[in-house]
């Protein structure tokens, strides 16, 4: 089969690789399509470490089951799936306590094992959640990072009527955004330097403030009576942007640190959490109840996943589909390789 090999920074190809066989509990899916996501571009500059090289790359992906191996009962071949590219080892403690997203002995798709910029992956049965016959393969990759918003969300606790603003409208930032207009907040401010991906969250239904013209925290203070807001999420996942999201918040206040950030955070103003009593949250990957939750929202057409899509390549054109995102990041939302 084909796959995308990568051997070292920027070192990609896409070569004849074996296809993988199918254990125990596990099943065969033929990958349809898989979006590229920020963790894919760090993997492939060499900036996110992987524990072992040559990989397959790519991790956000839909498909269709082709073969089941044994002992797999609740799947059969040609059931449309979105694959939950957490792997976990459901035996250690977070495991038992539904917290398979902090496993220690798991990992990524595309980073620890070998991933889904391939014609076909062999995962575990439980990694495969059905999706529905109205959405498409294209637009099931977005149920990845629509499940990751989602799991932020039960990590804080959002009232209707309270306030927010995320920094940050790339394709997540934009569903933290909608996600938190449909669960009732308001005002929900949308801050971007980007004014196409403004005009995108105007639609959801949030004030914009445009980070390119105008100072974002004074703007929020300004439209706030500088009181602040309720809930600030960082959706970029920088030092400078969390401090920005500190500013923005009122005393007593929530930040929700949802971008992936550096080891190294030299903007953290650690003054300003103390002074302001703040309360900072962290939230990695999601739990397979994460993707129920984004289908029905998807079915119920209170979220749209289709117009977060800009660009679709073939898995013959996956290096350009990745120096695209690393080189002009401010041009796509959801980049998608179609097998």
């Amino acid at each position: 089969m084909k796959a995308a090999v990568l051997r070292g920074p920027y070192a990609l190809t896409v070569e004849e690789v074996p296809c993988p066989k199918v254990q125990p509990g596990f099943v065969l899916v033929k990958i349809r399509a898989t979006a590229i996501c920020g963790t894919d571009v760090g993997i492939y500059k060499g900036k996110v470490a992987v524990p072992r090289l040559p990989v397959i790359q790519g991790h956000e992906s839909t498909g269709e089951i082709a073969e089941i191996g044994p002992g797999v009962t609740d799947l059969k071949v040609g059931d449309r799936v979105v694959l939950n590219s957490v792997i976990f080892c459901r035996h250690c403690a977070a495991c038992y306590t539904g917290r398979v997203n902090l496993c220690p002995n798991g990992g990524l798709m595309g980073r620890e094992v070998d991933g889904t910029f391939a014609e076909q992956v062999a995962v575990p049965d439980y990694n495969c959640i059905k999706i529905p016959d109205t959405l498409s393969y294209e637009d099931g990759t977005s149920l990845i990072a629509l499940a990751t918003v989602f799991h932020s969300h039960d990590r804080i606790d959002l009232i209707p009527g309270q306030s927010v603003a995320v920094i940050g409208q790339g394709a997540a930032g934009l569903l933290q955004t909608r996600l938190s207009v449909i669960r009732g907040a308001e005002p929900v401010f949308a801050v971007s330097r980007s004014r196409w991906k403004l005009d995108i969250a105007e639609s959801y239904g949030a004030r914009v403030i445009d980070a390119g013209t105008a100072d974002p925290v004074a703007a929020l203070n300004e439209a706030t009576g500088g009181l602040g807001v309720d809930l600030a999420v960082e959706s970029v996942g920088t030092g400078a942007t969390l401090r920005q999201a500190m500013e923005m918040v009122r005393p007593g206040g929530t930040v929700l640190f949802f971008g992936i950030g550096p080891s190294s955070l030299d903007d953290f103003n650690g003054y300003a959490m103390y002074y302001k009593e703040l309360k900072i949250i962290g939230s990695r990957g999601m739990a397979p109840v994460d993707f129920l939750r984004g289908i029905r929202m998807v079915e119920s057409g209170r979220i749209d996943l289709h117009t977060l899509i800009t660009h679709r390549f073939d898995l013959d054109h996956v290096k350009d589909a990745l120096d695209l995102v690393d080189q002009r990041p401010g041009d796509a939302l959801r980049v998608v390789v179609t097998v």
